[in-house]
Formats: structure tokens, sequence, C-alpha cells
């Protein structure tokens, strides 16, 4: 892990096999692609532009998803990455642009629908 996350709170976004967003909340802790390592600023911009009121405890997995993530989060303490909701709507033209910008050169393999769980770097 890079130490620039390591042991905070990091979000990273991941395209699937079939074009659908996803949200991976580390815990601090949670593995993360080579490709995110080497972005990590822009990851956090978006983050950040993201606004919640539930910031801060669990409910916030629940306004992701209906800004139109799958979202995971890393399961402590040693994962694997669990699905903790689906999109409830469509992601907005604005945010989905921004995060193709950031991820549409690197899609996972897998599809966010069929998975709950993603153990390792080898599972993408």
């Amino acid at each position: 892990m890079n130490e620039e996350i390591e042991g905070r709170e990091f979000d990273w976004y991941a395209i699937d096999s079939e074009g659908n967003l996803g949200l991976f909340s580390t815990a601090g802790e949670g593995f993360v692609p080579d490709y995110v390592i080497n972005n990590v600023g822009l990851h956090d911009a978006i983050s950040d532009s993201i606004d919640s009121s539930n910031w801060g405890n669990p409910e916030v997995f629940f306004d992701y998803c209906k800004l139109g993530f799958y979202v995971f989060d890393w399961d402590l303490p040693s994962g694997p990455y669990k699905k903790k909701c689906e999109p409830s709507n469509s992601i907005s033209n604005n945010l989905k642009l921004r995060l193709l910008e950031l991820v549409n050169d690197n899609k996972l393999s897998i599809n966010f629908r069929k998975f709950t769980d993603i153990k390792s770097v080898k599972d993408i």
C-alpha cells in the first residue's frame, strides 16, 4: 500500500466489464490497484467533491448508491471488500465524465453486479 493512503480512509473508483462504476472504501487497509496508486490525488479530489450528509457513519454508503455507485467496503481486519449496496439511481453526467476520465483506461475484468466479495487484486 502507498504510504500516502496507508492507515487512512481512502475511496477509490473503478469501472467494471459492463461499464458500471464502483466506489471502494479501504478502511485504511484494503488493497488498491496500481492505476489508483498512480492517481491518489485525483481519486481524493473526486471524493472531496461528493456531498454526503452522512459522512463519517455507515449510512454514507447508501448516499453513494443513490448517486449511482456500486459500493464495496473493506471488511476489517483482513478483508475482503464486501458489497454494501447497489446503485439506486443513475450517476450524474458531470460526475460520470470525471470518473470516466480517471478510470476508463483501467476497466476491471469483473462485473460488480455478480460479486459480493472481492478478496484480492487478482479478483479484479
